[in-house]
C-alpha cells in the first residue's frame, strides 16, 4: 500500500536515523580494534600487551582470529576460557588422537555445546544456574468511615492477632517443609536423602476438623482435586465469586468497547468517577495472587550413565484454611464459599515414532557413530531454582453507611495484591552423559492459603437491601509436568570402564562404548562428562494470608433518598489464589546407575474450614489481649456435639466470649 508524502518522509528519516546509529556502533567497535592493533606503532617504547584471561572478551577473540598468520610473541598469554577439543574417530581409539585436517576432510557435525571459530572446534561448557527469588507483598487497608460515630466497632488489632495465629497453625499443618540446602549444611545428597525419608515417614497431622489426603508413588500420578482423581482440572476463571466474575466481564466488555471509535456524543464517557444507579457498598472483593511458572529445557541425553546414585523426588503440599462467619440482620444468609486444592503430577514420553532406516539389525558397525566428541566438565553441574512468594494482606473495614444522594458508591475493598515470577532455563542436549558422581532431580511445591472473613452488618438496614456475604474462593493449584521419561537399565562393563578412565583423566571414551548398539543410527556422538554430580532442583513456596473481617453499620433514619432504590452490600467475594507450575522438557532416557536408584512422589492436600464460627471481637475490646490466645495446646481437642450452636452471649450481642470455640470443629 502506497504511503502519502508525509508518511514517506517520516519513514525515510527514521530509516536514515537507524542507519546512522548502526554506523556509530560499528565505528566504536572499529576504533577500539584499531587502538589494540596500532598501539605499538604509535608508541615504539610500549611493550606488546596481550589480554589476560579476565580481560578476554568475545570481541577480542574474534578480532585476533581474523589474522591466523600472525605470529605470537615469545611470552605466552593466558589460555582463553574456551578450549579447543578435537573430534575422535573410531579408528583413532588405539592410536593417539589427532586433529583432523578440516581443510581437506568433510566438516564434522556440530556437537551440542560447540561452535567453529577459525577452523577449530570451540568447546562451550554448560553453565550451572543457582537462582533464588523472594517476593513479599504486605497490604494494610483497614479503612474507617465515620459519619456520626454511633457504631461501636471492634478494634481491628484483635482480627490481626487472630490472623497471625491462624497463619502459624496453617504452617504447622504443612506436611513437609520446603527443601533448602547450602554447602554449610553438609553433602547435598545427604540432604536429599533426608527429604526422601521425610516423605516416607509423612503422616496426616492430628487436628480436629482437618480433612487431608496423602497420595504416594504411582498413586500420585495424574490430576487431583481435593484428593479425588479427575480427568480435567477446573479453570480458575470459572470458579471466581459472582462479584469478581461480573467485574471481569465488565472489564473485558470495556476493553472491547475502546477498540470502537466514538463520535464523542452518542458514546459519551462520564469519566472514571461515574456512579451506577442505586446505592452500593463494597468492603470485600479482594484478590490476592501468587503465581510462578518455571520452565526448564536443560541438559539431557537419551543415554545417561551414573557412577553412583540416582534420586528423583516430586512433592506437592497444599493447605487451605478458612475461618468465616457472617452476622447479618433478618433472614439474610451468606453465600457458600469454596476451597480447592488442585494438583497435577504427570510424566509423558518425548519419544517420536521413527523408522528403523539406517539402523543396523545384525549388530554390525553399519549405522554406528564414526566420530565422537567428549566435553569434559570438572566439578558439579547444577540447576537450582528457589522461589518464595509471601502475601500478608488485611482489609478490616469499619464503615458507617449513610445515603444522602440519588446514587452512592462506597468502596473500601477491591484490592489487588500479587506476586509473579516467570523463569526459563535453557541448556544443551547430548547423545550421552557420563556422571562421575550422583544424579539428583527434586521438584517441590508448597502452598498455604489462610482466609479470615468474619463480617458484621448492623443498624437500620433498608428493606429490600441485598447483602452479599461469603462467596469466597480459595485455590491452590500446582503442576509438575515432565516431558521425557527415564527408564532404568543395568550398567554394562563398557560404561563402567569409560567412567573409570574419565575419572583418571582420560580425554575420550573407548570406541567400544561409542559404537554401542544404544547409539545405532547416529553418525556423530556428542558426549558430556561431569566429574561431580548432576543436580536439578526446583523449589516453590507460596503463602497467602488474607484478613477481610468487615464491620458495617447503617445509620438510623437516613434512608429517605434510598427508599425504593437498589441497595447492595458486598462484604465477601474474595479470591485467594496460589498457582505454581514446574514444566521440564527433556528426552526419553535410558539411565544406568552404579549405586542405588530411587524415585518417589507425594501429593498432600489438606483443608481446615469453619464457616460457622461466631464473629470474633464481639465486645472483645473490653477484654485483655490474652483472651485471644485461643491456640493453646489444650484447644486442639474433640469438638462439642453442637459445635455451631450459640454459647454465652455478651451484652445481648451475637457471639461468644470464646471467640474461637468452634474453629477446629
Amino acid at each position: 500500500m502506497a504511503l502519502d508524502q508525509i508518511s514517506e518522509e517520516i519513514a525515510h528519516f527514521v530509516g536514515m536515523f537507524h542507519l546512522e546509529i548502526e554506523a556509530a556502533k560499528m565505528r566504536l567497535d572499529y576504533l577500539a580494534f584499531r587502538t589494540e592493533m596500532d598501539g605499538p606503532e604509535l608508541d615504539p617504547l610500549k611493550e606488546d600487551r596481550f589480554a589476560t584471561r579476565d580481560e578476554m572478551a568475545l570481541r577480542d577473540l574474534r578480532t585476533k582470529t581474523d589474522n591466523p598468520d600472525s605470529t605470537p610473541p615469545s611470552a605466552t598469554p593466558a589460555a582463553p576460557k574456551m578450549a579447543f577439543v578435537p573430534w575422535q574417530g573410531a579408528e583413532s581409539a588405539a592410536a593417539p588422537a589427532q586433529q583432523p585436517d578440516l581443510a581437506t576432510d568433510s566438516p564434522a557435525p556440530m556437537a551440542a555445546g560447540s561452535l567453529s571459530l577459525g577452523g577449530q572446534m570451540v568447546e562451550i561448557l554448560p553453565n550451572s544456574i543457582v537462582l533464588a527469588i523472594a517476593q513479599t507483598a504486605f497490604l494494610t487497608d483497614d479503612d474507617l468511615l465515620i459519619f456520626d460515630g454511633s457504631a461501636g466497632f471492634t478494634d481491628p488489632a484483635l482480627y490481626l492477632t487472630l490472623l497471625q495465629d491462624l497463619a502459624e497453625l496453617a504452617q504447622s499443618l504443612s506436611l513437609i517443609a520446603p527443601w533448602a540446602w547450602s554447602p554449610a549444611n553438609g553433602a547435598l545428597m545427604d540432604a536429599a536423602q533426608q527429604m526422601a525419608e521425610a516423605m516416607t515417614a509423612a503422616e496426616t497431622p492430628e487436628a480436629e476438623g482437618l480433612s487431608a489426603v496423602i497420595l504416594r508413588g504411582d498413586d500420585a500420578e495424574g490430576s487431583f482435586v481435593n484428593g479425588v482423581r479427575v480427568d480435567d482440572v477446573p479453570a480458575i476463571k470459572d470458579l471466581l465469586p459472582a462479584f469478581l466474575k461480573l467485574k471481569s466481564e465488565e472489564a473485558e466488555a470495556e476493553a472491547e468497547a475502546t477498540l470502537v471509535k466514538s463520535d464523542g456524543v452518542t458514546d459519551h464517557d462520564p469519566g472514571p468517577f461515574a456512579v451506577d444507579p442505586g446505592h452500593h457498598v463494597v468492603t470485600g472483593g479482594n484478590r490476592v495472587i501468587n503465581e510462578t511458572v518455571l520452565k526448564s529445557v536443560w541438559v539431557d541425553a537419551p543415554v545417561i550413565a551414573v557412577a553412583q546414585d540416582v534420586l528423583r523426588l516430586d512433592v506437592i503440599s497444599q493447605v487451605n484454611m478458612r475461618i468465616a462467619s457472617s452476622d447479618l440482620p433478618g433472614p439474610a444468609q451468606a453465600a457458600p464459599s469454596h476451597a480447592l486444592n488442585i494438583a497435577q503430577l504427570e510424566q509423558t514420553s518425548a519419544l517420536v515414532a521413527q523408522s528403523d532406516a539406517g539402523k543396523s539389525g545384525d549388530g554390525s558397525a553399519e549405522g554406528l557413530p564414526s566420530i565422537w566428541n567428549v566435553t569434559r566438565l570438572d566439578g558439579d553441574l547444577m540447576l537450582m531454582n528457589w522461589v518464595q512468594q509471601h502475601i500478608f494482606a488485611t482489609d478490616y473495614d469499619r464503615v458507617e453507611v449513610q445515603f444522602t444522594g440519588a446514587a452512592t458508591y462506597i468502596g473500601t475493598g477491591e484490592n489487588l495484591v500479587f506476586n509473579e515470577t516467570l523463569i526459563l532455563n535453557l541448556g544443551f542436549h547430548y547423545d550421552l552423559i557420563l556422571i562421575g558422581g550422583n544424579m539428583l532431580t527434586l521438584n517441590q511445591i508448597t502452598q498455604v492459603n489462610v482466609l479470615l472473613d468474619q463480617d458484621r452488618i448492623t443498624g437500620d438496614v433498608p428493606d429490600g437491601a441485598t447483602l452479599h456475604a461469603g462467596d469466597n474462593l480459595q485455590v491452590n493449584t500446582a503442576a509438575i509436568m515432565t516431558t521425557g521419561t527415564d527408564s532404568m537399565a543395568e550398567k554394562t562393563d563398557a560404561f563402567t570402564q569409560a567412567l573409570s578412565e574419565l575419572a583418571g583423566g582420560a580425554k575420550t571414551i573407548p570406541a567400544a562404548l561409542a559404537q554401542d548398539a544404544l547409539f545405532a543410527g547416529n553418525d556423530a556422538l556428542n558426549v558430556l562428562y561431569i566429574s561431580g554430580d548432576l543436580i536439578q532442583t526446583n523449589v516453590i513456596e507460596q503463602t497467602n494470608y488474607l484478613g477481610d473481617s468487615d464491620q458495617i453499620h447503617f445509620i438510623k433514619d437516613m434512608f429517605a433518598t434510598a427508599e425504593g432504590a437498589d441497595v447492595t452490600v458486598t462484604s465477601g467475594s474474595n479470591a485467594q489464589i496460589n498457582a505454581a507450575s514446574i514444566v521440564a522438557q527433556g528426552l526419553d532416557s535410558t539411565v544406568m546407575a552404579g549405586g542405588e536408584a530411587y524415585s518417589d512422589a507425594l501429593i498432600y492436600q489438606a483443608e481446615l474450614i469453619d464457616d460457622c464460627a461466631p464473629p470474633a471481637g464481639v465486645q472483645m475490646d473490653k477484654l485483655a489481649p490474652e483472651a485471644v490466645a485461643f491456640l493453646a495446646d489444650d484447644m486442639i481437642g474433640p469438638a462439642p456435639a453442637d459445635h455451631c450452636g450459640p454459647a454465652v452471649q455478651v451484652d445481648d450481642c451475637p457471639g461468644t466470649v470464646d471467640v474461637m470455640q468452634t474453629m477446629l470443629a
